[in-house]
């Protein structure tokens, strides 16, 4: 039989029928499938950071390498540059990018710092020098030289490294690590070659008590 001649029977309407529900079935499916992909799939942000060169983006609860760089970038050329006028400004700005966990005790540093500047009339100045990401530990380090003037004009330069974990929340930074010293970056690697010479010293004196 011809395939229009059955069509045109009772019997293969109704098999014309059932055919159609199927696939209306399937396209209902697939645009439910869709509908539910689009509404709990995360908006991604993409953004030029005026501190890098590559683009980076930034999710609800995450971030690229490069937003969280130019993040790391922006504080330590905040912190690292301060004037006894600047200071209260300073405060300002990183207060809100606190973690609960941190804020006090970052606080209660900024506040000792801004109070010796004010005494002292210091003026702080940071050449950034580079920046790092390290994956494993979530760690921005930027290294640089930092400059000390104080009241009678005499300056000092140090090297120093800050250090910052910057994580992700409904879209925005949450500073949950922040650390400053003397040198170059503490990386992991850095780290573990500091105790394993710790625990060397350790044991040196150790053997020399032993043998006194």
């Amino acid at each position: 039989m011809k395939l229009d001649n059955f069509l045109k029977t009772w019997n293969g309407a109704l098999a014309e029928n059932r055919f159609s529900r199927i696939v209306m079935l399937v396209m209902a499916v697939a645009l439910v499938l869709a509908l539910i992909k689009a509404f709990t799939r995360e908006t991604v942000v993409t953004i030029q950071p005026y501190t890098l060169k590559s683009e980076a983006w930034v999710t609800q609860n995450k971030a690229s390498q490069s937003y969280k760089e130019s993040w790391g970038m922006l504080l330590a050329s905040l912190t690292g540059n301060v004037t006894p006028g600047s200071v209260g400004f300073v405060k300002e700005r990183i207060e809100p990018l606190l973690s609960p966990e941190i804020y006090r005790p970052v606080m209660e540093a900024i506040e000792i710092q801004s109070q010796r500047i004010q005494n002292d009339r210091v003026t702080m100045r940071f050449e950034p020098r580079s920046v790092e990401y390290e994956p494993s530990s979530d760690i921005v380090y930027v290294y640089g030289h930092s400059y000390v003037t104080g009241a009678a004009g005499e300056t000092s330069r140090d090297e120093r490294t800050y250090e910052y974990i910057i994580d992700i929340k409904d879209y925005a930074p949450v500073v949950t690590h922040i650390d400053t010293y003397a040198g170059r970056p503490r990386t992991e690697r850095i780290r573990e070659q500091m105790e394993r010479q710790e625990q060397r010293r350790q044991e040196q004196r150790g053997q020399e008590r032993a043998n006194g």
